[in-house]
């Protein structure tokens, strides 16, 4: 997986580096103080970064692949860790975690324990968002690993220290694509 994003790095940052994710921001927002942690789950190039730090939350990046990680670093001026979440050694606790369009490359083997790790890595009163792609599919598509998810099915992977607060389905922001997708917000119990 990672290989793909090195090898397309710049296409992936131009692709994603302008949409405009305001009615995604949003309501994850409302539920945040002023001045939150927030650690993002695959950063990619550095937008959503460079939203939330304009917004005055304290941001760190989490990105395996080393080109996107050193785009996002630059671009939003904040620390960028090399890791995958499965692998990220971290004793801090986030106020909030951000993973758009990250988990869904976590094949469904690996989501509960990521999952519970993420609520591991968030304060007391942490909120957590995550987006996948909509509907009902594991495997490979242009050379990345998928695994899509509904309502219904992400349930079976949500520990038991994650509650769902919010969650509903969006278009692709990015007008060319024909995707659905999947957003959820929770809170830590």
């Amino acid at each position: 997986m990672i290989n793909y994003y090195e090898e397309n790095a710049q296409s992936f940052i131009l692709d994603t580096l302008h949409v405009d994710m305001d009615s995604i921001y949003k309501p994850f927002i409302k539920k945040l103080n002023k001045g939150a942690s927030i650690l993002e789950i695959g950063c990619g190039s550095g937008r959503d970064l460079l939203f939330f730090k304009k917004a005055g939350f304290t941001l760190t990046g989490l990105e395996p692949c080393k080109a996107l990680a050193e785009h996002a670093r630059g671009y939003a001026q904040v620390q960028v860790i090399e890791e995958t979440i499965q692998n990220l050694k971290c004793d801090k606790k986030f106020d909030a975690v951000w993973a758009c369009a990250s988990l869904l490359h976590i094949p469904s083997n690996e989501l509960k324990s990521s999952l519970d790790k993420i609520s591991q890595l968030m304060s007391q009163d942490g909120i957590f968002y995550a987006s996948f792609k909509h509907g009902e599919f594991e495997g490979f598509r242009s050379g990345r690993f998928f695994n899509f998810q509904t309502i219904e099915s992400i349930k079976k992977y949500i520990t038991d220290s994650l509650k769902i607060v919010k969650h509903w389905v969006s278009s692709d922001q990015r007008k060319e694509r024909k995707d659905e997708w999947l957003n959820i917000i929770m809170s830590k119990r």
